[in-house]
């Protein structure tokens, strides 16, 4: 093939690829698009929560406001440790933001880019580090894209940052064939990338992070079990040869984790992270490895059969819904199977170390996946939990599934592309495993003419008003959600100390801070704790504002 043809092949796979791409965006987003992007993912709660500490990053870049304290639970030092950070979040929301876009469609349009990059990572990933025929690659980056279950527990925006992890795989990637073949400052290159990215994504979302590092460390050790004495061999040499990149690599991964060890350790102790009531609660059962909701357009039904069978008056909500669908699921068994057995003719792609890698990453996945199931209140994650650091930080154990549909998708690929199958076949598999990922239920529950509206019915404060609390929350409800709830008043409070630069004692997190007010404002304790916390942490020129009526008072009027 001479140069022509090559190019013409690349632009056109290019070409393909940005297609797909497009239309796979095109798809998981089709009811932003086809409401005109009104109705939102999230709710105006957890999802206004989000979009207070995405509006944080942008007042960061802006000097308004310091990188670790939000400016909801004024002025308690480092309060963004008692969330994720939403780091990576935050810098593509800030470009939206300096390009004039309203705080809620901006917050709409980071989970569009962070999914756009998740498709373009996974492709690569499949094509550079496993050497998969292109058609296999960019369906395996069309079923990442437009998986089923990040698509209905999409409401929890800190989810997406799933999308990163093709990232990070990639940098380790090139890091290690960099160690792998002796070139230093490759390794130092790609080894500086993935130290950055892993910090900046422990700064975004905690889980996607966290599981990463687990699932790394138990990948490691199962290519140490499957890979060989010689490659062994071949490692250890190559760490020996390369003993001083390595340890400024180490270095710089160890200094640019300062920052989130500073902010969340002390956090951490404070709060004591979650205890394991709430732990167990969220782990999945065996039915939830195909809980892919009663919504999804192939496997609803099999849902609720189960459901009603096994446990019936299991909420369809229930956090456990984080399956995968059945074909799917399948092919990885079956990839699985595979591996295990050996390819009796291996496809040209699939170099003796790209087949230890898939091998041990197969091993890796079943045994951590495995660990996280419970069984009559049963699981070994128990071991987890108390034994392995920053382990009492996941409280939601079923989004594990969530992190290794990537793992499943992958391994799923490399198995259907080792085999030849029938033209027919074919298709009708590639049709099967995107239709399965159709899903009828999507998470738009935050509308965004009437949240930007409210925004704008804030007046600017009085003179004299350094901090403000919320005296009267409103009582309308859109979809449902509750307004006597302290949910209500406080992640209001939280958009709008953040969007209008005035910090506010009110906010609500996954852990609040010391002498928190936490009840609502009809209740007649509710102005004594909000008084009493003033008191305790100094605040001076505190006002109220009435979120009924849209109107401030000061401090001499009350």
């Amino acid at each position: 093939m001479d140069s022509a043809e090559r190019l013409t092949g690349r632009a056109a796979r290019l070409l393909a690829a940005t297609l797909c791409g497009a239309l796979c965006l095109a798809f998981f987003f089709r009811g932003q698009i086809g409401n005109g992007f009104t109705l939102l993912l999230g709710d105006r709660h957890d999802g206004v929560i989000a979009l207070s500490i995405l509006e944080h990053w942008y007042n960061v870049l802006r000097g308004l406001e310091p990188w670790d304290r939000t400016a909801y639970f004024w002025p308690v030092p480092g309060t963004l440790g008692y969330n994720d950070g939403y780091l990576l979040f935050g810098l593509i929301h800030a470009g939206f933001r300096a390009a004039g876009l309203d705080p809620f469609l901006s917050g709409e349009l980071v989970n569009v880019a962070t999914r756009a990059l998740g498709f373009a990572a996974t492709l690569l990933l499949g094509r550079r580090a496993l050497g998969l025929p292109f058609g296999w690659a960019l369906l395996g980056a069309a079923l990442f894209t437009i998986s089923n279950n990040l698509f209905i527990r999409a409401s929890h925006v800190q989810l997406f940052s799933v999308s990163f992890v093709p990232v990070l795989g990639l940098l380790a990637h090139g890091a290690l064939r960099a160690l792998w073949e002796g070139r230093r400052t490759a390794l130092l290159g790609w080894g500086a990338g993935f130290g950055l990215w892993f910090a900046a994504m422990l700064l975004t979302g905690f889980y996607m992070a966290w599981y990463s590092a687990f699932l790394g460390g138990a990948l490691l050790l199962a290519w140490l079990a499957v890979a060989g004495a010689g490659a062994r061999r071949h490692l250890l040499a190559a760490v020996r040869a390369q003993w001083l990149p390595l340890a400024g690599v180490l270095m710089l991964a160890a200094a640019a984790n300062l920052p989130f060890l500073g902010l969340y350790l002390p956090k951490a102790a404070e709060t004591g992270m979650h205890p394991w009531t709430d732990v167990i609660r969220n782990a999945p059962e065996p039915i939830d490895l195909i809980h892919v909701g009663q919504h999804n357009l192939l496997w609803g039904w099999l849902v609720r059969a189960l459901n009603d069978a096994f446990r019936p008056g299991f909420p369809d909500w229930s956090e456990r819904m984080t399956g995968l669908p059945p074909l799917l699921l399948a092919s990885y068994l079956a990839a699985l199977a595979w591996l295990a057995r050996g390819p009796a003719l291996a496809p040209a792609w699939l170099t003796p170390g790209r087949l230890a890698l898939l091998r041990a990453l197969g091993l890796a996945s079943l045994l951590t996946w495995l660990l996280t199931l419970q069984v009559g209140g049963v699981t070994a994650w128990s071991l987890v939990y108390q034994y392995v650091p920053g382990g009492k930080a996941p409280r939601v154990v079923a989004r594990y599934q969530l992190f290794i549909t990537l793992a499943v998708i992958v391994l799923a690929m490399a198995f259907l592309a080792a085999r030849r199958w029938p033209r027919p076949v074919t298709a009708a598999l590639v049709a099967l495993l995107l239709l399965e990922q159709a899903n009828g239920y999507a998470p738009l529950f935050l509308d965004r003419p009437l949240e930007n509206g409210r925004l704008a019915a804030v007046p600017p404060p009085p003179p004299g008003c350094r901090a403000f609390y919320v005296s009267a929350a409103r009582t309308e409800s859109r979809f449902g959600e509750a307004v006597a709830d302290p949910y209500n008043h406080n992640t209001e409070a939280m958009i709008v100390a953040g969007v209008w630069h005035i910090p506010t004692v009110n906010g609500i997190s996954t852990f609040n801070p010391p002498g928190w007010p936490d009840g609502i404002p009809e209740d007649p304790g509710y102005l004594p704790a909000v008084e009493a916390y003033a008191k305790a942490w100094g605040v001076t020129g505190l006002c109220a504002l009435d979120l009924r009526r849209f109107r401030w008072s000061g401090p001499e009027e009350r």
